[in-house]
């Protein structure tokens, strides 16, 4: 266990230092040092609305980053299944997803206005298709033999799906969880600075726009921590799965 955390515990003690380093540097005014940073986000975190903001964030993003994992994983198995929805679909969705997500952002707030709405409709978005992609890839590439073989048996579509192909394409679903994550992450985080007056994303360009570096320093942080628990719970996921159903 000690081994494990060893490596990332060096590499931010590494990162901590040559941070404080920098910021001795360089005047302070523009590079803040690691103290003055969390000494702004104590400060910070005692306000009610900036609290208030780090949990509307909080809770935004688990609902669209369950919502699009749930969605795209049971859409992408359905249609995954089947070789022509698979040749029709993807280069379709592939061309969607290398489309930078900020450029789509107006269309949501056409449709869905500035607030809310917008905010978890963008953030379902961003790990929705990738997501998607993902699922319906892992399902395709389930070995053919073994559908052979089901059909062979008369396997009825449910108990395939169930036996068979979820099986197979788990380890896949797995890791596009704990990548989604991050994209639904930064999804939340570029709707809430491109327009909206809550969020965490809201407070970290609200600091740009007063040029506010230790603030900003300190929110950037307090981001990094909000990620780092469902990353490693995520991570851990994903190698149990890995370990089970990777074959």
């Amino acid at each position: 266990m000690l081994r494990k955390l060893a490596p990332p515990v060096v590499v931010a003690v590494v990162a901590v230092a040559l941070w404080w380093i920098a910021a001795l540097l360089v005047n302070s005014l523009i590079f803040p040092t690691p103290a003055e940073a969390m000494h702004s986000l104590a400060d910070d975190l005692g306000k009610a609305e900036f609290r208030a903001n780090v949990l509307d964030s909080l809770r935004i993003l688990v609902l669209g980053y369950v919502a699009s994992t749930i969605a795209g994983t049971l859409l992408g198995l359905a249609l995954g299944v089947s070789a022509f929805w698979t040749r029709a679909i993807l280069p379709i969705f592939y061309s969607v997803n290398s489309i930078p997500k900020i450029v789509l952002y107006p269309i949501f707030l056409s449709f869905l206005g500035i607030g809310e709405l917008s905010r978890a409709g963008f953030t379902f978005y961003a790990a929705f298709v990738p997501m998607f992609l993902v699922a319906v890839e892992s399902t395709a590439a389930v070995q053919q033999i073994h559908l052979k073989m089901a059909a062979s048996l008369q396997v009825g579509w449910p108990r395939l799906i169930r036996q068979i192909v979820i099986p197979s394409a788990l380890p896949a679903l797995a890791t596009g969880m704990r990548m989604t994550f991050g994209l639904a992450f930064l999804g939340l985080l570029l709707a809430e600075m491109f327009s909206s007056s809550s969020g965490i994303g809201y407070e970290l360009l609200r600091n740009v726009s007063l040029v506010r570096m230790e603030n900003i320093m300190g929110t950037v942080v307090l981001i990094m921590v909000m990620a780092l628990p469902p990353t490693i719970a995520l991570q851990w996921l994903e190698h149990r799965v890995t370990a089970k159903y990777g074959g």
